[in-house]
């Protein structure tokens, strides 16, 4: 297990930072942080999360409501920041720095409402 926290995805800080400089005022200063450490937090909807943990996979279901039956999942989880509905959407990263402690570690991350709901881990160190 490591024992000093994990070192930061320097490119990902790069284009965080540049985000936040540029849109600062529409991100509550705590979120910036969480960003800035690359940690995704309950309340975050899933760009900022996507700031803070990078590239991800996702599940999507549209909310019926606001969305046509085939809308694109890109659409529907961009515009949960400005317009969040009723989606329910899934995204799974992996990084070092969501579980410090255990390393590389695959997580999934729940939204509705245009906000992560859950964070759970699914593994260290393994290819899923």
């Amino acid at each position: 297990m490591p024992t000093s926290e994990p070192p930061l995805d320097e490119k990902r800080l790069e284009y965080a930072k540049g985000v936040i400089r540029n849109y600062g005022d529409k991100i509550p200063p705590q979120v910036q942080k969480d960003i800035l450490a690359q940690k995704i937090t309950l309340g975050m909807p899933p760009y900022e999360a996507s700031l803070a943990a990078g590239a991800y996979v996702f599940q999507v279901i549209a909310d019926p409501a606001k969305w046509p039956k085939n809308a694109d999942p890109y659409n529907v989880i961009q515009a949960q920041t400005l317009h969040p509905d009723d989606s329910q959407i899934w995204l799974t990263f992996k990084t070092a720095t969501q579980f410090p402690d255990k390393g590389m570690t695959q997580f999934k991350v729940f939204f509705r409402g245009g906000k992560a709901l859950k964070i759970e881990e699914l593994g260290s160190g393994q290819d899923k």
